[in-house]
């Protein structure tokens, strides 16, 4: 026996969805994959609050929205590479 939303789940496949969770978080993603056991959502990440103005709070509208912080390893490459290539060219304008 499926899941009353196991139909309506499987028309979303491929759609960008939000999914609010039973302990008050909400994720957005990407549906990638519905079975009976569940729903696989790609680059699901945590999102916190929607902050609106309102009235009360115009000076801050974005006061209690979470920022996170990413770790992007990759970014050691592209510097590594833009110092290698820098070098090179001192030492070719060096030696020409």
């Amino acid at each position: 026996m499926y899941h009353p939303l196991y139909y309506q789940a499987k028309r979303c496949i491929g759609r960008p969805i939000y999914l609010h969770h039973a302990n008050g978080r909400v994720y957005h993603g990407i549906v990638h994959a519905v079975t009976p056991n569940g729903v696989y959502v790609l680059y699901s990440r945590p999102v916190y609050g929607m902050a609106s103005a309102s009235s009360e709070d115009t000076d801050q509208p974005y006061a209690d929205a979470h920022v996170e912080l990413v770790y992007f390893p990759g970014a050691y490459f592209a510097f590594g590479a833009l110092t290698g290539l820098t070098l090179g060219t001192l030492a070719g304008a060096y030696l020409w």
